[in-house]
């Protein structure tokens, strides 16, 4: 599945986040009164929402991601919601979405993507093995991360918008 080649069309990152935060999001309003209020009524929609979002994608779940919920397409394309603490009971804050693209951890094959796609594909993940990178050629996932906040990060500041700065994995010629 990850070594299969498919063709996406070129989209806007800041539309991934928008479709996404969509789905995903719910406004809030406070009203007082009897029976659920708004607020608990919009949380078990979004809650619905969520579960037919993902009930035909398959969880991602490996030990170095435990800050993600990420869900893989039938395709192999990967869709995480990244927090900002590895224990989710403790977080607080959506930091990342990030989409992930099925390539090889090579030069050519992030060009190839990045120029399908645009830039900001800097991070690649070896799903089979759980490493950042990994062997030259890997089959695995090439991300980007767009960021929905400002906040600080590990390695500097970080601004809404795609993160060239997210854990870059410098990608082997093969």
């Amino acid at each position: 599945m990850l070594g299969s080649r498919f063709h996406f069309p070129h989209f806007g990152w800041s539309a991934v986040a928008l479709a996404i935060g969509f789905a995903l999001g719910s406004s809030l309003s406070l009203v007082a009164g009897g029976g659920p209020s708004p607020v608990q009524a919009q949380d078990a929609r979004a809650a619905r929402f969520w579960e037919q979002l993902t009930a035909l994608f398959q969880p991602v779940t490996l030990p170095t991601m435990t800050d993600h919920r990420a869900y893989m397409l039938p395709s192999g394309v990967v869709l995480a919601l990244h927090f900002d603490d590895m224990n989710l009971d403790r977080a607080q804050n959506l930091n990342w979405v990030a989409l992930g693209i099925p390539g090889r951890f090579c030069a050519a094959d992030q060009q190839r993507i990045e120029a399908a796609y645009g830039p900001g594909f800097t991070h690649f993940h070896d799903l089979k093995n759980d490493t950042h990178g990994g062997a030259p050629g890997a089959e695995g996932v090439w991300f980007v991360h767009i960021a929905v906040r400002d906040f600080q990060a590990p390695w500097g500041p970080v601004t809404k918008g795609v993160d060239t700065h997210f854990m870059p994995t410098p990608a082997p010629n093969c």
